[in-house]
Parts: structure tokens; C-alpha cells; sequence
């Protein structure tokens, strides 16, 4: 074997252990933010469910789940409600920061590797918040348990998606225009963490009601339109509080977090 093939059969190797060591550090920092966002999130979900189905106050619900996380810690952790969420945030963390590090790999364009990681996390994000919704639904209902409904898959795959766009592919896009064209901010790094807590907060405003129908078609699925529209009107604000409250860590200060953590991938290239 000549020198060259060696030296590129090393370079391989190199190139791959260091592409696997970016891997590592993605699903590091992906573990880190869902440990940090999913118990708060975890006890947001079921109180806005059992509030919409009449079971218990919102504030009750909250202030219930609160109250575990903070007296039984170790129980919490154990419980089916907080492995889903820790689950679910995990496997969209590392889906986008894969997808982020195999496009930089491959010096994919900026614009095609957008809607690759688009695409990519909305597909794992909206399969796995279907199915937790479905269960959450089931487990904390005052109702028989019962198949979710067609039109309820439809409402929450069409409110994730809103979602990830907010959260994944907005930021970066509303930083740009914060801080190079409207130049409202000094620093390229606040108006990323801006960006990154603000849109998908924004978005709840728009998505929340496909949230709320969804629920009610499983909840009451023998109702009429306005009956439907009655209770998303009584339980709009709330809920969107909520879920913004909800968000703002599940994407904003979990991707914040998740990008703190990717930052030590500096010290593997």
C-alpha cells in the first residue's frame, strides 16, 4: 500500500472519529436540555388537559404538579408523564443537532440544510407529540378510554408544525433581522437568545386553539361547532398563557441550553 493511501486511510479515520465525537456531544447536550425542561413541561401538559376536560382548575393542576417536583423529585422522575416528555424533547433535540452537525460535515448550503433539519425534526417532534398527546389524553380524561379522532391527529400535526418552524427555523432568521437590518440589538448573541425565546412563545397565540379543538373532539367528540368554539373561547387566554409559560422552556430555554451545551463541540474540532 503507498504512502498516500495510507495517509488517506488515516484522514478517513480521523475525519470519522471526529464526526462521531460531534454525535456524542450533540446527544450530550440534547440529554442535558430535556433533563432541565421536561418536569415543568411535563406538569404544564396535564394540568392544560385536565383543565380542558373539566377534571381540575388549571391553577390547581400546577400547583399539584409543582408541588411533586419539588417533594418527591425521585418519584416524579419515574413517572410515566415525565419519561414521555423527557422522550419526546430528546429526540427532537438530537434530530436538529445531527442534522445541524452532518450539514456542516458535508458543507451542506445553509438554505437546503434549513429544510433539511425542518423537515427532519418535524417529523420525529410531530409523530412523538401525537402519540404523547393520545396518552395524556387517555391517562389523565374523565372519559372511557377511547381512539383518538382523525381531525385530533390533523390539529395537533398542523399545531407542531407551527411550532417547529417558531422554534427551529424562525430563530435564526428574526435574529438576522434584529440585529443586522433593524440593528436593535449590539450583540449578534442577545438577539439570537431573543429570537430563540420569542417566536415560539409568539406562536402560541396562533397554535393554541388547534390544541384546545383537538382535546375537545376527544373529549366531546357527539358536540356541535359552537359548542366546540364556546369552550376554546372560554379557555383561549389561559391556555395560551400556559402553553407560552409551557414553550418557553421546551424550546427557548431548552434551545438555549441545548446551544450552550453544543458550544463544548469547539473543543472536539
Amino acid at each position: 500500500m503507498s504512502t498516500s493511501t495510507l495517509i488517506d486511510e488515516k484522514n478517513k479515520i480521523q475525519h470519522r472519529d471526529r464526526l462521531l465525537q460531534l454525535y456524542g456531544v450533540d446527544f450530550a447536550a440534547a440529554a442535558s436540555s430535556s433533563a432541565l425542561v421536561a418536569p415543568f413541561i411535563s406538569v404544564v401538559d396535564r394540568a392544560i388537559i385536565e383543565n380542558a376536560n373539566g377534571k381540575r382548575p388549571l391553577g390547581q393542576g400546577l400547583k399539584m404538579g409543582l408541588t411533586r417536583i419539588f417533594t418527591q423529585p425521585m418519584q416524579f422522575a419515574g413517572t410515566p408523564q415525565f419519561r414521555m416528555i423527557f422522550g419526546l424533547y430528546f429526540s427532537t433535540y438530537v434530530t436538529a443537532n445531527v442534522m445541524d452537525t452532518t450539514s456542516e460535515h458535508w458543507d451542506v448550503a445553509q438554505g437546503t440544510a434549513a429544510w433539511y433539519k425542518f423537515l427532519a425534526t418535524s417529523a420525529i417532534n410531530m409523530s412523538l407529540c401525537v402519540l404523547k398527546d393520545r396518552a395524556f389524553a387517555r391517562m389523565f380524561g374523565v372519559t372511557a378510554s377511547h381512539s383518538l379522532p382523525l381531525m385530533s391527529y390533523l390539529l395537533f400535526a398542523a399545531r407542531d408544525s407551527l411550532t417547529i418552524a417558531a422554534s427551529f427555523t424562525a430563530p435564526p432568521v428574526v435574529t438576522r433581522w434584529l440585529f443586522e437590518e433593524k440593528q436593535v440589538f449590539s450583540s449578534h448573541k442577545n438577539a439570537a437568545v431573543t429570537a430563540q425565546l420569542a417566536c415560539p412563545a409568539a406562536i402560541q397565540f396562533i397554535s393554541t386553539p388547534l390544541h384546545l379543538l383537538g382535546l375537545d373532539l376527544y373529549n366531546r367528540s357527539n358536540v356541535s361547532p359552537a359548542q366546540h368554539f364556546s369552550l376554546i373561547r372560554a379557555e383561549y387566554l389561559k391556555s395560551t398563557l400556559a402553553r407560552v409559560a409551557r414553550i418557553g422552556p421546551a424550546f427557548g430555554i431548552g434551545g438555549v441550553g441545548n446551544t450552550y451545551f453544543r458550544s463544548f463541540r469547539s473543543k472536539v474540532m
